[in-house]
């Protein structure tokens, strides 16, 4: 099975192997028979480079499979002797045993990366040792020089040569495996960013949009029955609102699945310009909502004023959710560089109410629910300051101090 798609360095060898390379062969089989070895030996042989070609070929699609053979053609080619050759493992075709322990090493299964190192040691030992058994030895009658000697030494030469050449092809294949990794790898980080950041920006449309909006539901169907006459119409409005708290449940379950995630880079960032109407869009007759501001307005930097905007829309709607009306809550935001020359505050607070609507709540407004965890961080990451009190009386204040551009 092809793991990944062969690039065109290895088609290229590929295609060597598959017509130079059995040119090269055919020749030295040519002056093997002339040289009267034999038909069999030259047969074995020409099957063994036939098999080491097919191997080549198919290394890309059976990487272990086509090892495999052509370790095995590799055997036999060092058990049979060749004129002017110590063994067939001279043979230009051994070379598609390269390409195929090349090829399992970068794209074959783990456990086979040793493997082949083994294999190659053990083919080139094999090789010198039959090459060892066929040296011949002794000098000849004449005094020249001793051929015995140098044909000692040519099986040591021959495995150093093979034993380098199997070492080199191993560690660069290898290096070109761990490059394959770490590109792998970075690019399955990528893809998991892309996710994270995919879905963090949808459980922050989810909280941040629909999350408030089925607040203001709530708040506008309960402001609507009590101001109406109608037992239907009071009837039919309670169902809205009940049918809203549920669905309200159900998100609220949903990002818990989906879990809080900063912010992702690119996001659209809400605007200053836009809270006079965040404010007003969660007022009702029941529900008693201001924007106060104290000073002239002074540049934030982008992250400071996104956290500024999700935290006043955080606190309405854990106000809008959690409070029974009538209900009273001002937002406050004091840019008087007097005060602070370095930051702007920011403080959301409510009067209680009518007290909360149902106990499991509690803990929410005490700090523990995802939405003021997910403002905390904002608000941290902008480098500014959150806290979370209980009114004297009742109610809850969230208070935060952010910086502007161009504080130390």
């Amino acid at each position: 099975m092809r793991t990944r798609p062969p690039d065109p360095v290895w088609r290229l060898l590929v295609l060597l192997s598959a017509t130079v390379a059995p040119c090269a062969t055919a020749a030295l089989l040519v002056a093997m028979a002339l040289s009267g070895s034999g038909v069999v030996p030259v047969v074995v042989v020409a099957a063994a480079a036939a098999v080491l070609h097919v191997a080549a070929w198919r290394a890309d699609r059976r990487p272990v499979g086509a090892f495999v053979a052509a370790a095995g053609a590799m055997a036999v080619l060092a058990l049979v002797p060749m004129p002017g050759w110590s063994s067939g493992v001279w043979l230009p075709s051994s070379a598609c045993y390269l390409l195929a322990a090349w090829r399992l090493v970068v794209a074959g299964p783990r456990p086979w990366v040793r493997r082949v190192l083994a294999v190659g040691v053990a083919g080139v030992a094999l090789t010198a040792g039959a090459s060892a058994l066929r040296a011949p030895g002794g000098t000849d009658g004449d005094g020249a020089a001793d051929d015995g000697a140098w044909s000692a030494w040519l099986p040591v030469l021959e495995a150093a040569l093979l034993l380098a050449a199997v070492v080199a092809v191993w560690g660069f294949a290898r290096a070109a495996r761990a490059q394959r990794e770490r590109a792998a790898a970075d690019a399955a980080r990528r893809l998991e960013l892309a996710r994270r950041s995919e879905r963090a920006e949808i459980r922050r449309d989810l909280h941040d949009v629909v999350a408030h909006s089925l607040t203001l539901v709530v708040a506008q169907a309960e402001a609507a029955r009590v101001g109406t006459r109608e037992p239907a119409t009071a009837q039919a409005l309670a169902q809205v609102a009940d049918t809203a708290r549920s669905a309200l449940l159900g998100l609220r379950g949903m990002l818990r699945v989906l879990d809080a995630a900063p912010a992702a880079a690119g996001d659209v960032v809400p605007s200053l310009d836009g809270l006079p109407a965040l404010v007003a869009a969660a007022a009702t007759p029941l529900h008693r909502v201001t924007l106060t501001e104290h000073g002239e307005r002074r540049a934030l930097p982008a992250d400071a004023e996104s956290a500024l905007v999700r935290l006043v829309q955080e606190g309405l709607t854990n106000a809008l959710r959690h409070v029974a009306p009538p209900l009273t809550v001002e937002v406050h935001v004091d840019w008087d560089a007097e005060r602070d020359a370095d930051a702007v505050r920011v403080r959301v607070s409510d009067d209680g109410g009518a007290g909360p609507r149902a106990a499991d709540d509690a803990g929410v407004r005490a700090g523990t629910g995802s939405g003021l965890a997910a403002s905390e961080r904002r608000v941290t990451a902008a480098g500014g300051t959150l806290d979370v009190e209980r009114g004297d009386e009742r109610g809850w204040t969230l208070s935060a101090r952010l910086p502007t551009v161009g504080a130390a």
